[in-house]
């Protein structure tokens, strides 16, 4: 089958060009820290490059990141091949301590390490957008049909015609009662019909998206595709009620739907995002904090009565309260716990006026992420007061929780930030979250924190 044969070469040359680039990154790290390219003269220096391309050609095995996956998503490639790159490091930096056999000084490996990362970065880019581009123009393709039509058929049919870069050559459907289907035009024949065609066409892959009360032709189907070598798709027809990103899971031999997919629920993930949290928050704390905060004290005593700090409880992830550090920027009053601050409020101070719309009140926050209660990137934490009042009016809103609450998040780049008068406004806040919960990436969380900054720089029109 000329699809799946080509799909081989793209795995082939996507793993050629890994080790190109792992190459070349190792050529001009050496030049750089060592100013010469005589470096394949020393057979240590020969044995340390065998051995950086083994170890990388046997993670990439285990780690499967070459697979040609038909819905690309560039994020995700991405994503795996630093999972991949991280071992390598570990890996190679145990085996540079403990053996004698490797020349490999530390300015080397971090001048590596880096150059490998930033090349791999742009070579997955490039590679994968090309690879799209190869499938519009027609290659590396994958004949498929539908069986069955309904509301299911249409719109998986609708899917698959939705994007060339899929790479899915669509065929037609087929179904025994044509008047099932929503999109007649689209009929070719019945599942006898098929079953011709498969042979005759080589039919790569075949979508079912019969209905459950027809297990008889379910069953015909399955048996018929495992005959010849045709891969199946299931769709079940429940799939109307059920939102676009679930997790399949098995208890034993059960299948269970796990309607909300959570990247951070992987050991994995959750490290990278602890990591990313603590070194980018001891980078402001040392760096900005340090000198920042004593002065933001000084001009608070000064404006006004008070603490400089104001603390409150939040609800923070799991629905467990915390509380949360913020510099004062209202007078001190009684409804700080269940009033949220409003345009042209009487109870932010002078400064607390400057400090809210450049965000500096937000700052301490940092501390409340180092401690682990808080995220850099995440939904903004509520007041137990609101928590209260918008999980009662709003579906789904403690979905929101599922994550640890963030300084900013993905809500609050997008705009919807400050007083919220209707409970659309929440709405859209809550779908916000949920959204970034269930595609959380490290690439999103670099993508909201540049956003962020953006924003700031240029002012907020919902920040007071």
């Amino acid at each position: 089958m000329p699809g799946k044969r080509y799909s081989n070469r793209v795995k082939f040359v996507f793993q050629l060009n890994d080790l190109v680039v792992l190459n070349l990154s190792y050529f001009i790290s050496t030049f750089v820290t060592k100013y010469n390219s005589d470096f394949l003269s020393n057979q240590k220096q020969i044995i340390l490059i065998l051995f950086l391309n083994l170890l990388w050609v046997i993670l990439t095995s285990f780690g499967n990141i070459y697979a040609i996956r038909r819905v690309i998503k560039i994020d995700e490639e991405i994503k795996r091949s630093f999972f991949v790159l991280l071992f390598h490091f570990l890996i190679t930096t145990l085996i540079v301590f403990f053996s004698k056999q490797f020349v490999f000084t530390t300015s080397e490996k971090i001048s590596f390490y880096v150059i490998f990362a930033t090349s791999l970065v742009f070579w997955k880019i490039i590679s994968l957008k090309f690879l799209k581009l190869l499938r519009i123009k027609g290659f590396n393709y994958r004949k498929v049909v539908i069986i069955g039509g309904g509301i299911v058929g249409n719109q998986i049919q609708s899917f698959l015609k939705s994007d060339h870069s899929f790479g899915f050559q669509y065929l037609g459907v087929f179904d025994n009662n044509p008047n099932n289907c929503m999109n007649k035009n689209e009929v070719v024949g019945n599942i006898n019909d098929f079953k011709t065609l498969a042979l005759n066409q080589q039919i790569d892959e075949a979508f079912i998206a019969l209905p459950n009360s027809a297990k008889h032709e379910i069953t015909d189907v399955i048996r018929f595709c495992d005959a010849n070598a045709i891969r199946i798709k299931i769709v079940p027809d429940f799939m109307l009620y059920i939102k676009p990103k679930v997790d399949l899971d098995f208890y034993g031999s059960i299948p269970i739907i796990v309607l909300h997919n959570e990247p951070l629920e992987n050991l994995g993930n959750r490290f990278i995002k602890r990591s990313f949290d603590i070194i980018f928050s001891l980078f402001v704390v040392i760096l900005i904090l340090s000198w920042l905060i004593p002065l933001l004290a000084i001009l608070i005593k000064i404006d006004s009565k008070g603490p400089v700090f104001f603390k409150q409880k939040r609800t923070g992830a799991d629905n467990h309260d915390f509380d949360i550090i913020k510099l004062r920027s209202m007078k001190m009053n009684s409804d700080s716990d269940k009033v949220q601050a409003r345009r042209g409020d009487k109870r932010v101070t002078r400064l607390g006026s400057f400090l809210r719309k450049s965000n500096l009140d937000e700052l301490p926050q940092f501390f409340n992420v180092l401690i682990g209660n808080m995220s850099v990137i995440g939904p903004r934490p509520h007041m137990l007061e609101h928590t209260t009042q918008y999980s009662a009016l709003i579906k789904g809103y403690m979905v929101r929780h599922f994550a640890k609450p963030g300084l900013t998040g993905w809500a609050q780049v997008n705009g919807l930030r400050g007083e919220t008068k209707e409970t659309e406004q929440m709405e859209a806040r809550v779908q916000h979250d949920v959204y970034y919960i269930e595609n959380w990436s490290i690439y999103l969380d670099n993508k909201i924190v540049v956003r962020t900054i953006l924003n700031m720089l240029k002012g907020e029109e919902n920040a007071f």
